[in-house]
């Protein structure tokens, strides 16, 4: 292993009053092969102590992302599920979280609405629909 650091932290001034705002300058290390990647997928993850960013070079200026709601969710259901998304190429998902007794699950797709395997994953999405509160598919686009 050549470089022996797990992460790279430094301090940045925020930019407005209110704190809300900063900008990144960020570098990617090059041993992705960034040439061949003309976009980013940028995930932000907030929790009440910090912000997450989590960033994939990717292909396509545009993706799908999968939200779910539910309570009371079963493991049997869980399994069914799974089967489901294995079909498709997850980029990132959030992994199943259980709280309170809800269940929450959301994962980004290498799929765009134009693409006719994203209507499969809504047909099969659509056989488990009344077993959630919440199935949200929406497609994710280059930030302008």
């Amino acid at each position: 292993m050549r470089n022996k650091h797990l992460t790279k932290a430094y301090i940045e001034r925020k930019v407005d009053s209110d704190g809300s705002q900063i900008n990144l300058n960020i570098s990617i290390p090059s041993t992705f092969g960034l040439k061949n990647y003309p976009f980013f997928l940028i995930i932000k993850s907030t929790s009440k102590d910090c912000t997450k960013l989590t960033i994939y070079p990717i292909f396509r200026k545009k993706i799908i992302k999968l939200s779910l709601f539910g309570q009371n969710i079963s493991d049997e259901v869980i399994n069914v599920l799974s089967k489901i998304l294995k079909r498709y190429e997850i980029i990132h998902n959030s992994g199943f979280l259980m709280k309170q007794k809800q269940f929450f699950y959301e994962c980004y797709f290498n799929l765009s609405f134009s693409d006719v395997k994203s209507k499969d994953l809504k047909t099969s999405l659509d056989k488990i629909k009344n077993i959630f509160k919440e199935i949200k598919i929406e497609e994710i686009g280059l930030n302008n």
